[in-house]
């Protein structure tokens, strides 16, 4: 009987454990959702590993063949989970890839009520889900919304609060830490406020739907110029101009406010321009009043898709410097016969340009390009240059390693695209983003190794987003000298190649027509700038809107800009060339209106490198001799050009 009692208990124990691992294979696995196909899914796996399918369905294409209704579906995929709410781990991350999935959308969109849907979602994951692993990423996540995207004050501040209640001896604790000690001095150094005025919300007219809105006032400030930023739902129509000295009005008639911006406070990171934005609601009409501590020139333009008009405000004290106010003709553009260079967009990826070549083949030697005998020597910015590095098969072009003087004090490089943006992807995986970091931090080495005493300023450093407008305003704030954008090019054609660099000129830009909107590579919208900009200084009579030319000194600026992409293309030609002919076939210099070219204070420049659509391009774009290759070209280019300034100047003297 003693031994029939302990055969019955091992039995028992034996059926136990069965169970036990039946039932807790799945919550034991829960975190690791590709666990063994042996072990038994629960529906909370399955719901979650289709959910992560949609997204890395969407994530796999480029930016440009995304689509709002493949963003629901892989939101509502994940909100399936968080309905279930039968598995704690799936649930919790499930909402934090939904607010990263609404953060993507509303960068995209520049669409507030999209930032404030990703907010609530992060919320959700602090609130429900309040012993996750993923508590202190939403908190970040909340915060870095408030001030990097929608830049309200008051709204980081108090998300930074919280991470510092919830985490006080953590590293992101500190950080947080400082970034309030930030935001106190930017509180101390500036007289007043920068806000929206809540004055009118108990009178605030009824919302009708049909109304544009404005969703966001955004601002990038340096201490002698500042951009500021109006996005819209909608197109809207807008006017205004000058107020004394020292004050912009901007009218926006028939545009409603959101509910969402009244009695917000907005963070400035310099204070010594910009004041205080005011935005109020009377009979229909919303009024934006930019206050500055001493207004020299400013220019107004309008960007569609998403819709925003963008003000540029230089200080007095800077007058000398900046571009001069850029206003353009508000003629209709069936008035100009001029021939327009565009981009369009084309389906689901960037069409063959149809731009109007300004220079393909230059007319007159290009100066001071090095002759493609000898192998590129790549510059390390610590050591100067390598001479045992192994060169490229074919002719290549040398890059001095003696450092040269320059008139030239600062250069932007902006590597285009970054973060959820990635730009084209290549059949292989190849991203744009990723590609055009690594040409421009070759770049930037080349130029430090030849230059060491030019600042080169990188518009991000990292894979991270940054709006266009900010782009431009970096080197607009900067006071740089050149700017050069790095992009790849794309093509539904597989055989597409070659290479092209671009520039911007206001007076064509203003006959674009709205229908063809030009758009910064990799983008579903069009970056238009549309033939709204105005002049419109108030004074005591009232506001008297009239056209006017760009200045001499704006015209100065084209001329520079189009020499730069002349030299810049010359250097791809020839320095792609030596090794690839066809990847470097001359596409040529060209116009095209792109969003983060308008509005530069210097001469400026968008290079396309290779078609990263073309099989045989990207073979070569994936080794890192070919990149080097390409970044020594274009500073090739770049050192030509500078070098022309240089003999001009001599020759001055």
């Amino acid at each position: 009987m003693l031994k029939r009692g302990y055969s019955n208990l091992a039995l028992r124990a034996i059926v136990l454990t069965l169970v036990f691992c039946l039932t807790a294979g799945p919550i034991l696995n829960a975190a690791d959702p590709e666990s063994s196909a042996h072990t038994p899914r629960t529906l909370a796996q399955n719901l979650f590993q289709y959910a992560g399918d949609l997204s890395r369905a969407l994530h796999e294409r480029p930016s440009d063949e995304r689509t709002l209704s493949e963003y629901r579906k892989a939101l509502d995929a994940y909100g399936q989970i968080t309905r279930l709410n039968t598995d704690t781990y799936f649930s919790a991350e499930s909402l934090m890839r939904m607010a990263e999935l609404q953060r993507e959308m509303a960068d995209a969109a520049n669409d507030s009520a999209l930032y404030q849907q990703a907010i609530s979602t992060f919320r959700r994951v602090i609130v429900e889900h309040p012993q996750s692993t993923f508590v202190g990423d939403a908190l970040t996540g909340i915060a870095q919304v408030y001030e990097e995207n929608l830049q309200d004050l008051d709204g980081a501040a108090a998300a930074y609060r919280e991470l510092i209640a919830h985490f006080p001896s953590s590293v992101m604790a500190r950080e947080a830490r400082a970034v309030l000690a930030r935001f106190d001095v930017q509180l101390r150094n500036r007289p007043v406020d920068v806000l929206i005025s809540a004055d009118h919300a108990r009178n605030a007219p009824s919302f009708d739907e049909e109304r544009p809105r404005l969703t966001n006032v955004r601002n990038f400030s340096g201490p002698d110029y500042a951009r500021v930023v109006i996005d819209l739902s909608g197109e809207a129509e807008y006017s205004g101009g000058r107020e004394g000295d020292n004050r912009l009005n901007i009218r926006l008639p028939r545009a409603a406010i959101s509910e969402a911006l009244l009695g917000r406070r907005f963070i400035v990171v310099d204070s010594s321009l910009l004041k205080r934005i005011t935005v109020r609601e009377t009979d229909k009409t919303s009024e934006i009043q930019i206050e500055v501590g001493s207004l020299a020139d400013y220019s107004m333009f309008r960007l569609s898709e998403p819709e925003r008009v963008i003000i540029d405000i230089h200080a007095a004290a800077a007058g000398a410097r900046s571009a001069g106010r850029i206003e353009i003709d508000r003629r209709d553009a069936s008035h100009t016969t001029e021939e327009v260079s565009v981009v369009k967009p084309s389906g689901s990826a960037k069409d063959e340009v149809a731009a109007r070549t300004i220079d393909s083949t230059p007319a007159r030697p290009i100066l001071g390009l090095p002759e493609l005998t000898d192998p590129i020597l790549p510059h390390n910015p610590a050591e100067g240059t390598d001479s045992s590095t192994t060169p490229t098969s074919g002719a290549s072009i040398t890059v001095e390693s003696r450092a040269a003087d320059t008139p030239i004090k600062c250069v932007v490089i902006d590597p285009g695209h970054g973060g959820h943006d990635t730009g084209t992807i290549s059949g292989n995986g190849l991203r744009e983003k990723d590609l055009v970091l690594d040409v421009a931090q070759r770049l930037k080495a080349y130029i430090k190794g030849k230059y060491p005493g030019v600042e080169v300023v990188m518009t991000r450093e990292s894979d991270r987003f940054v709006a266009l407008e900010e782009r431009t305003a970096i080197a607009n704030s900067r006071h740089a000298d050149l700017f050069i954008s790095v992009h790849a090019n794309a093509s539904p054609s597989r055989v597409a190649s070659g290479v092209e660099t671009f520039f911007v000129t206001p007076d064509r830009a203003k006959s674009q027509d709205p229908g063809k909107a030009p758009q910064e590579p990799g983008k579903t919208v069009a970056e238009l700038m549309r033939p709204a900009v105005q002049k419109a200084d108030v004074e005591a009579g009232g506001a008297t809107p009239e056209p006017i030319t760009a200045s001499v000194r704006v015209g100065n600026r084209v001329a520079e800009s189009r020499e730069l992409a002349r030299y810049i293309q010359a250097g791809l030609v020839r320095g792609i060339g030596a090794a690839s002919p066809r990847t470097a076939a001359n596409r040529g210099v060209k116009h095209a209106a792109f969003a983060v070219l308008v509005g530069a204070a210097m001469p400026s420049v968008l290079a396309e490198v290779s078609f990263i659509s073309n099989p045989r391009d990207e073979a070569l774009l994936q080794t890192s001799q070919f990149r080097e290759r390409i970044a020594a070209s274009l500073f090739a280019g770049l050192n030509g050009y500078l070098k022309k300034s240089r003999a001009g100047e001599t020759k001055a003297k």
